[in-house]
């Protein structure tokens, strides 16, 4: 054991990580569809980093439309693409888009880049075949829900650099995105993710803390002159968790940068809020579909 970090050797961490899904999935907080059965259409798209399982809403319209990439949740352990599963239909509606919603591999089997790789792959797969999706190829926004927004700021990143995607617009719904700061160091409102927890998801993902600082890890410690290349964002905090300090202050830093930012913390509201129907679930998911309509409908 790390006892400076707290953090398990390999071997233990992949087995705290399997007893943790297991109590999740029993307890019915991942991977389940309320709807009534699961919504989207499951496909397994051929990319550069292999198949990568998606659910797909929307593509029932033969119109062609602009494309809004969704990831999902977990602190890159846990999650897949269902647990939105009953909010993505609506979103797709309202915001007049297709979506996307993404599958990635799960840390600790597959640690930093395997995800972000995956995630920046099906984007591209998606623009590169963007005529027999029916999608915009010039209109493509990209966001998620915790981790996923991570996965998301850091598949702009990566668009700054490549210049191959174009991201119009981007949605960052109570992200992690400082991984290198200890989360015993965060705040601790009551009920937020314990920094045992935390500490957990972080080593599974990235391994030693040191290598965090790599701002496809954290997008909190990119530069200015990367950030200044960001599409229009969105930012969603809850006020009740720990990891809303340093969205908002990356919100502050791309603002600096020059990039057009919208910000809303939700008090009272705890991480994961909008994905357990939570109060302020249907006005945070009215303040994707309008980012989405304002900077993909034009």
């Amino acid at each position: 054991m790390n006892q400076e970090a707290g953090i398990p050797n390999p071997r233990q961490l992949e087995r705290k990580v399997k007893t943790f899904r297991l109590l999740s999935a029993m307890f019915g907080k991942i991977g389940l569809s309320l709807s009534g059965g699961r919504r989207g259409k499951e496909v397994y798209l051929d990319t550069q980093q292999g198949k990568v399982r998606a659910l797909l809403y929307g593509f029932e319209n033969e119109e062609v439309r602009p494309l809004y990439i969704n990831l999902h949740g977990g602190g890159f352990v846990l999650g897949n693409p269902e647990m939105e599963d009953r909010y993505l239909p609506g979103l797709a509606e309202a915001a007049g888009v297709k979506i996307i919603s993404v599958d990635y591999s799960l840390a600790p089997e597959a640690p930093f880049p395997v995800a972000l790789d995956e995630c920046y792959a099906v984007a591209l797969y998606a623009k590169e075949h963007a005529s027999e999706l029916r999608i915009d190829p010039t209109k493509i926004g990209i966001g998620g829900q915790s981790a996923g927004g991570n996965l998301s700021a850091a598949v702009c990143l990566m668009d700054g650099e490549r210049k191959e995607l174009g991201i119009k617009c981007l949605v960052l719904v109570y992200p992690p995105l400082d991984l290198y700061t200890d989360p015993i160091n965060k705040p601790k409102p009551k009920g937020a993710i314990s920094p045992k927890m935390a500490r957990m998801f972080d080593a599974a993902y990235v391994g030693e803390r040191g290598k965090a600082r790599n701002p496809l890890i954290s997008p909190y410690y990119a530069t200015a002159e990367q950030l200044r290349l960001f599409p229009p964002t969105l930012v969603i905090t809850a006020e009740l968790d720990s990891l809303a300090p340093e969205a908002e202050a990356f919100a502050e830093k791309l603002r600096e940068a020059g990039v057009e930012v919208t910000l809303r913390r939700f008090e009272g509201a705890r991480h994961g809020f909008n994905v357990r129907g939570d109060p302020g679930t249907q006005e945070s998911w009215q303040l994707v579909a309008q980012h989405l309509r304002r900077h993909l409908q034009t």
